[in-house]
């Protein structure tokens, strides 16, 4: 069932920039949880996502995937190109708000205030993995419910079901995109759950099977050197062309800046 669109009277749009063609937050990482967490409250579907260098390419050609993108509820920068473009394109200043940051905080704030957390997406093996470690790591956080992301168009029914079953207040989603996007796009309102937010590889990264960049090489906007280093054949296209193809796109945002009325 395909989700409708409208403006809730909450929208944060006033703290909502547009650059090369996305719509994009400038709520810092603390103010973003406290709006997360207004978003619980409020009971209503919303979803959150993040924005970095490849989700610009991919909106530039998907027109599908840029309108639910820049329909989100929160948007935030999720990568550190982002916020050096936005720099140079003289844009407010943006603090880039990781989704894995989000996810770990939330994951604490659910611990201890009873938030009911699912699970979607990886492999059955790493979710095991995921579930083990989040068990240890906050035990008492209420888990209501997990599932791989390996299924189907026709299992999907199946998976919406268990997740609306599960009365779940967060539903983090670890599918690649768009196929992410078009899943919580898709199903938001009939899963019900409040608040939906796309979390990329952190699946992956809080289960141990990839590692998080260092800190330093964080703040040197390296860490897609970290990440491409540990998964070369998946990522090398991805970063090193990708990182060419939005470089290209703010040049070119830039130029146009600069032309005359």
């Amino acid at each position: 069932m395909a989700r409708t669109h409208w403006k809730r009277k909450w929208d944060i749009v006033a703290n909502r920039i547009r650059f090369l063609e996305a719509n994009l937050d400038t709520l810092n990482f603390n103010e973003t949880i406290d709006q997360i967490e207004v978003y619980i409250k409020n009971r209503t579907p919303v979803h959150h996502t993040g924005v970095n260098a490849d989700k610009i390419n991919l909106m530039k050609k998907n027109p599908r995937f840029k309108r639910i993108i820049n329909e989100a509820a929160l948007i935030n920068p999720d990568g550190m190109s982002v916020v050096l473009a936005a720099k140079l394109l003289r844009k407010p200043a943006l603090e880039r708000v990781a989704g894995i940051d989000v996810m770990l905080h939330l994951l604490e704030q659910a611990a201890i205030k009873g938030y009911r957390v699912y699970f979607l997406g990886t492999s059955e093996a790493i979710l095991d993995k995921l579930i083990a470690k989040v068990k240890r790591d906050y035990p008492t956080l209420p888990i209501a419910g997990y599932h791989h992301g390996f299924f189907n168009e026709a299992q999907e029914e199946d998976v919406v079901a268990q997740v609306k079953a599960s009365d779940a207040d967060l539903l983090f989603v670890a599918l690649p995109s768009p196929q992410k996007e078009f899943f919580v796009d898709q199903y938001m309102d009939e899963m019900g759950v409040p608040v939906s937010i796309g979390v990329g590889g952190s699946f992956d990264v809080i289960a141990g099977e990839l590692k998080r960049a260092p800190k330093w090489m964080q703040r040197c906007s390296l860490e897609w050197v970290y990440r491409m280093m540990q998964e070369p054949k998946r990522l090398a296209k991805r970063y090193v062309v990708g990182n060419l193809v939005f470089l290209d796109h703010v040049l070119r945002e830039k130029r146009t800046r600069k032309r005359p009325a």
